[in-house]
């Protein structure tokens, strides 16, 4: 989910990068993961990582995964959007893991960027969107308004919802992603209609990156890299200290 370039303390700090209309790099390729963390464009968003329990700020007991899906479907019904694809969103983005933590800085279980949830009017420090009820509020509301603005067109939909509401072409992440989607709402009973676009731009589903990269793009539009346990760490630590005091989003 992309949409306005954190300031310097989320490229320094956090390794983050987004884009403020959400529009994927170049009309003739994506960047990868790695390259966009120096680039104003957003890159491809690394498979989420778990947060070590330890690592966790809230010690709370957290809500199981059939509370979560209660949560998301009552959001989605309140913005009118059908529950099942805020459902099956959810699932691809982050396997409803709470503390998942992207490549790019898309956090928790519907995978929010910073940038997203402020634009949305979310106003407190980043911690809190590991809440699943915050999360699911703002990354559904965006969810939702991708669907209006697609006149209810499920590929439109999840392609603006990772890419950003300013995108109008789909990669072949964006395809994959819609395709991921696809299956799990047909398997699910869910009348899946529409048809699912020809991509224009990127690297298929299944590619390898750059040589010494350690990314492999996969089929259902992440893509996966090598990924070392302090860094996560230090990523969830400087969220602990960038409060919203603390973030200035770019102009």
């Amino acid at each position: 989910m992309r949409s306005t370039p954190l300031a310097a303390l989320a490229i320094a700090a956090l390794s983050f990068a987004t884009a403020a209309s959400g529009r994927e790099a170049g009309a003739d390729s994506e960047p990868t993961a790695p390259a966009a963390a120096l680039a104003p464009e957003a890159a491809a968003p690394t498979a989420p990582v778990a947060v070590p329990e330890g690592d966790a700020k809230d010690k709370t007991a957290q809500p199981d995964e059939q509370a979560i899906r209660a949560m998301v479907r009552r959001e989605a019904e309140g913005v009118g959007l059908p529950p099942e694809i805020a459902e099956a969103v959810t699932e691809v983005e982050s396997g409803y893991n709470q503390r998942a933590v992207g490549g790019v800085g898309e956090i928790g279980l519907m995978q929010v960027l910073p940038s997203t949830a402020r634009m949305l009017g979310f106003s407190e420090p980043l911690p809190k969107l590991f809440d699943p009820e915050t999360n699911i509020k703002y990354g559904v509301r965006y969810l939702g308004e991708a669907w209006k603005m697609t006149g209810e067109d499920i590929c439109g939909t999840v392609m603006k919802y990772r890419a950003g509401h300013g995108e109008t072409r789909f990669s072949h992440r964006s395809v994959a992603y819609c395709v991921r989607v696809r299956a799990i709402l047909a398997a699910r009973g869910y009348k899946v209609t529409g048809t699912v676009p020809v991509a224009t731009f990127g690297a298929p589903a299944g590619v390898l990156g750059p040589a010494g990269s350690g990314l492999r793009r996969f089929a259902n539009g992440r893509v996966r890299m090598r990924f070392n346990w302090s860094t996560v760490d230090s990523r969830r630590r400087a969220l602990d200290k960038a409060g919203a005091v603390n973030l200035r989003i770019a102009d």
